[in-house]
């Protein structure tokens, strides 16, 4: 008889598939896989958390409602949150260029290594998925027409709805890397992950809105321009399966779509363009380019634009200088610091104008007063910045500034600093502002924004203040936020409340030159302080 160690070997489909979901769950970075897989699985349960209590908003609405318009709600956050958050983090699992090196020189095809991606992110969304529709599933029974069907017929519905959302996403990059190249992929990715992080924080705002309005509530027809909403499709399933007061020969075309999208989409992304998925992973790894582009030396804007006023009086120190021309080149290079910067950083500048427009209800006094919290929220961008530039999937080869001469690390956080301030806040400032004022027809808010121009510079000096800061030295795991550092987050949040709300009161009562002359000297006194405790700080020699 045959002995145990005849058993059917695992397909590798399914090896593949547990890849994946370890690599999801652990980290790519085998130094300490056990604590980062403990902080990750925290992260998620925190992230599944969160997800359930907002999916508490559309279930406040479920009573009186047809359950037809309830799943359309549904979905819509569904489609609008767990979706967002899976196309945020789906390019750097669909494309990492790593991978290349290891599995396909292995019996493994790429439309394997696909598929089983594809899994893993429609499983993830899933997961997010249900969190947020665990209040929905019980408060659609008492929604108008519903049926106990109901909870197996969303259940479907979501799955679905997560299946088309990651093949949507899988079909776009995997088109825009065989017809645009690397370079372009990656900045097409940066482009699209900000933009969908913006999409969902306007969506947060936009939803509760609209779930007040009469006309949606009672809206007994699907017009045209509706059946373009993939959210109206997937309720329109549900409703056939479970039941409603609608009319049901208005729901066969959307529920069709549902189930002919998924489908057609699903093939593109796996099967008609999966072929060029292993090709396009191995264009990942070509770093040569074209003739033209190697043969043209890299950094030689960078290397003037240094030597130029203000730059040149700004980075008279020869470490910060090399800092700053080390940060800048991550900032617009680095393919991974790009995917997690720019995203992370782009609610920064949409949450003022989000804050603004919420807040201004009492008239022009009431925008005013909100005005100066809304600026000086963009305090953060550098904490944020800062944050993520400490890490790099290049970390090892921050062994080079142990060995360096260099008397102190400070001179090297202040050329990523002054990086990050020069390429990033200010212009993250002057954009913002920029809008306001355009929107406001107003120069009030160009006023406004003078207390964030004097207190940016003394923010950016928070991070250096718990430890040795280097840039770039420690692996990409580590980028998940420490209780240190989400207590710095907080209560650097308050300061620029506090410095906004006082900035917009003394604008009211007419002492606003007074307050950025007492401001001016606090953040100066503040910087000094920082800065005297950093060089206190030791340089701690490189761990083993």
């Amino acid at each position: 008889m045959p002995g145990k160690s005849a058993r059917r070997a695992p397909s590798p489909s399914k090896v593949l598939r547990g890849l994946f979901w370890t690599l999801l769950f652990r980290g790519r970075a085998a130094q300490q896989a056990g604590a980062q897989k403990t902080r990750r699985q925290m992260g998620l349960g925190l992230t599944m958390l969160i997800y359930a209590l907002v999916g508490l908003v559309p279930a406040l609405f479920a009573q009186n409602v047809d359950l037809f318009v309830f799943a359309c709600t549904l979905h819509g956050f569904t489609f609008m949150f767990a979706s967002l958050t899976l196309a945020s983090s789906a390019g750097t699992m669909l494309f990492m260029k790593e991978e290349a090196e290891i599995l396909l020189h292995r019996p493994v095809t790429p439309q394997q290594l696909l598929r089983a991606k594809c899994a893993v992110l429609a499983g993830f969304a899933l997961m997010l998925a249900l969190a947020l529709n665990l209040a929905g599933f019980v408060a659609g029974l008492w929604c108008k027409g519903a049926s106990w069907r109901f909870i197996p017929a969303h259940l479907l519905s979501t799955a679905l709805l997560m299946l088309l959302s990651a093949s949507s996403i899988v079909l776009v990059y995997n088109a825009c890397l065989k017809w645009f190249g690397r370079e372009r992929l990656d900045n097409l990715l940066t482009t699209l992950q900000s933009l969908l992080t913006v999409v969902m924080i306007m969506g947060g705002q936009i939803m509760p809105r609209v779930m007040h309005l009469d006309a949606f509530k009672h809206f007994d027809h699907i017009t045209g321009w509706m059946l373009a909403l993939p959210p109206l499709w997937f309720g329109a399933l549900d409703a056939l399966i479970s039941g409603t007061t609608f009319n049901t020969s208005t729901l066969w075309l959307p529920a069709a779509l549902a189930l002919a999208v998924t489908a057609v989409t699903s093939w593109l992304a796996l099967e008609k363009l999966g072929n060029a998925y292993g090709q396009g992973l191995m264009n990942l790894n070509e770093s040569a380019g074209t003739s033209k582009e190697s043969s043209k030396p890299r950094g030689v804007w960078l290397a003037a634009i240094v030597k130029l006023p203000p730059l040149r009086w700004w980075l008279r120190d020869p470490v910060e200088r090399e800092s700053f021309k080390l940060t800048t080149a991550y900032l617009f290079r680095d393919r991974e610091i790009k995917l997690r910067l720019y995203p992370g950083i782009a609610p920064m500048l949409i949450m003022p104008v989000v804050m603004l427009f919420s807040g201004g209800k009492g008239g022009a006094d009431g925008a005013m007063m909100m005005q100066g919290f809304a600026t000086c929220f963009l305090g953060m961008v550098s904490l944020q910045a800062m944050m993520f530039l400490g890490c790099s999937e290049h970390w090892r080869a921050a062994a080079f500034f142990y060995v360096a001469p260099l008397r102190h690390w400070s001179p090297l956080f202040h050329g990523a600093r002054k990086a990050v301030l020069c390429w990033l806040s200010f212009p993250v400032l002057i954009l913002q502002t920029v809008l306001i004022c355009g929107l406001q027809r107003s120069w009030t808010p160009l006023a406004l924004s003078l207390p964030a121009l004097m207190f940016l510079p003394t923010f950016s000096l928070v991070t250096g203040l718990m430890g040795q800061w280097l840039p770039l030295s420690k692996p990409s795991e580590d980028v998940k936020n420490t209780a240190a550092g989400c207590l710095m987050m907080a209560c650097s949040m308050a300061a620029a409340g506090i410095i906004g709300g006082m900035a917009s009161w003394m604008w009211y009562l007419g002492h606003f030159g007074i307050f950025l002359a007492v401001e001016a000297v606090a953040m100066l006194g503040a910087t000094f302080l920082m800065k005297y405790l950093m060089r206190d700080s030791p340089w701690v020699a490189q761990p083993e």
